[in-house]
């Protein structure tokens, strides 16, 4: 039997359909022996009570939706880990899906979800506004963004990273280390708010500690000939360190580096945002900013439920998480050798 059904249970057990339904919720008055025999019933035929009728009854499914942009990008297997992990603990499914950094991709997704009658969902949205995250709103499903956030879209409570102190503690090291000239490497095609304002926090910091001359901005795709470019230029320009907004541009360029026979934390510094498990693989150990991932995704899950248990709907409120810089191997102080920008 592929699927048994109460009927079958009733069926095998010799009782009504609604005999079965009430013992199992515990209810209705049925003596000892007619409760026992449909528990071995259920037992052994297998029969699960079907999640979704219940839901219909309940008003809720207790399944949530969770969108990523690349489920290969260890940053957001991390995430989503964090999130269904802390959706599992409240008795939550998870209907997970990624966009792969394409509007259409992440609409689809979403109209997959609003078919599935969930009871929320938490999205890590593309950058602009788009009619899947507008019909959405319209009816009025829990939604929560987390780690980007769509400008604009004002009733949609988020949980971002902050990148100001993260940034200022990594570019007063490199000071402290004898940088004078710092590079950093955006990544606006992605067109995410939270990896465009990593851009703008370092302009701000970099300048105030190292003037513009030592403030170097760069900007790549996800092409391999783009991030080569990237790293002609930043050399080109004397940086002795470079500073990443986006994780996989730091893997592929630090690879390019190795090309070059040049070592990390010797002859050219690195820090990337993104605490994940390659950069503590690599030899020696990739510094990082860190978004603080478990955190967001708990505080991501807890906002949601809010959200969903609310009576009335609330305010969107927004949360910006400190992120935090951590010193590793790839961070170290200008090689006598530079001739680069004087030090």
């Amino acid at each position: 039997m592929a699927f048994v059904t109460i009927r079958d249970v009733a069926r095998k057990a010799g009782v009504s359909i609604t005999a079965v339904s009430q013992i199992l919720h515990g209810k209705g008055r049925f003596s000892d022996e007619t409760k026992e025999l449909v528990r071995k019933t259920v037992d052994e035929l297998g029969y699960v009570p079907d999640s979704r009728a219940q839901g219909i009854r309940l008003s809720e499914s207790k399944t949530v939706g969770l969108l990523v942009p690349d489920i290969r990008n260890p940053f957001f297997a991390d995430l989503v880990s964090s999130m269904e992990e802390q959706l599992y603990e409240r008795g939550y499914s998870t209907l997970i899906g990624t966009s792969a950094e394409n509007v259409e991709r992440q609409d689809a997704f979403i109209t997959t979800l609003l078919g599935q009658r969930i009871d929320g969902a938490i999205v890590v949205p593309e950058g602009a506004d788009s009619p899947g995250i507008r019909t959405i709103i319209d009816r009025e499903l829990p939604l929560v963004f987390v780690d980007r956030r769509v400008e604009g879209v004002d009733t949609v409570p988020f949980v971002v990273s902050d990148p100001y102190p993260g940034i200022e503690s990594a570019v007063e090291t490199l000071r402290q280390l004898g940088h004078r000239r710092v590079g950093f490497v955006g990544h606006p095609s992605l067109r995410s708010f939270s990896v465009n304002e990593r851009e703008t926090a370092f302009r701000a910091i970099a300048g105030k500690l190292l003037g513009e001359e030592g403030t170097v901005v760069v900007e790549c795709d996800n092409s391999f000939r783009s991030r080569k470019d990237v790293l002609t230029e930043l050399l080109s320009a004397g940086v002795s360190a470079i500073l990443f907004a986006y994780s996989p541009d730091a893997i592929a360029v630090i690879g390019l580096l190795h090309d070059r026979n040049m070592d990390l934390g010797t002859d050219m510094s690195v820090i990337s945002f993104d605490d994940i498990d390659a950069f503590r693989l690599m030899s020696p150990q990739v510094a990082i900013i860190s978004q603080q991932t478990a955190d967001m995704g708990r505080q991501g899950v807890e906002m949601l439920l809010s959200r969903i248990g609310a009576k009335r709907k609330r305010r969107a409120e927004n949360r910006r998480i400190p992120t935090v810089f951590v010193q590793r191997g790839s961070v170290g102080v200008v090689p006598q050798t530079f001739h680069g920008f004087p030090a």
